[in-house]
């Protein structure tokens, strides 16, 4: 998030150019009761908010709700470009992506795309340990036994059609791989 941040506000030609053509909306924690509590999974209330994408609650999932909102509403006014969910992974080392997968050529071109730009620009970032596949999209959780389908990027994905839909993830100690540039 701290990368994003300096990215968009500093002042040159590249930070510029996407504050011109973009708004971004950031959100930096939409789980802070239980980050606080020292929960990297789940709220106060033991959910794992980020398998509540399909169906929100405004009492029980009210960032989720608030957040599908958002982007739906955006979405019905054609404003709405794309949604990069950013998260830490404990277990698998680097740094890669979970996207979706559709039978549409053009769409998973697209869904691809936006991860191979980064491997050219990122040394971390390891685009051959990012997931397109429709199996990742469906499978359930080891701890919870959640099915993927409620994550922001895959509910999202389905419920506008934008192939422009991920979450990034993050390994807390180290990439695999140092790509050059």
């Amino acid at each position: 998030m701290t990368g994003i941040i300096k990215e968009l506000t500093q002042d040159s030609e590249k930070g510029r150019l996407l504050r011109d053509k973009f708004v971004f909306y950031l959100i930096p924690i939409l789980n802070p009761d239980g980050v606080a509590r020292g929960h990297y999974r789940v709220d106060t209330n033991g959910i794992n908010l980020n398998r509540c994408y399909i169906n929100p609650s405004p009492k029980n999932h009210s960032p989720i709700y608030a957040i599908k909102k958002m982007i739906t509403h955006f979405h019905s006014k054609g404003k709405y470009f794309g949604f990069l969910d950013l998260h830490a992974h404990a277990a698998r080392k680097g740094v890669f992506i979970y996207g979706n997968s559709t039978n549409e050529l053009d769409k998973q071109v697209e869904i691809c795309l936006f991860p191979k730009i980064l491997s050219m620009n990122s040394e971390i970032f390891e685009y051959e340990g990012s997931n397109f596949k429709e199996k990742n999209m469906y499978s359930k959780d080891i701890n919870d036994h959640v099915s993927k389908e409620g994550a922001g990027r895959v509910a999202l994905f389905k419920a506008t059609k934008n192939p422009y839909s991920w979450t990034l993830e993050c390994n807390y100690n180290t990439s695999r791989v140092l790509n050059k540039l």
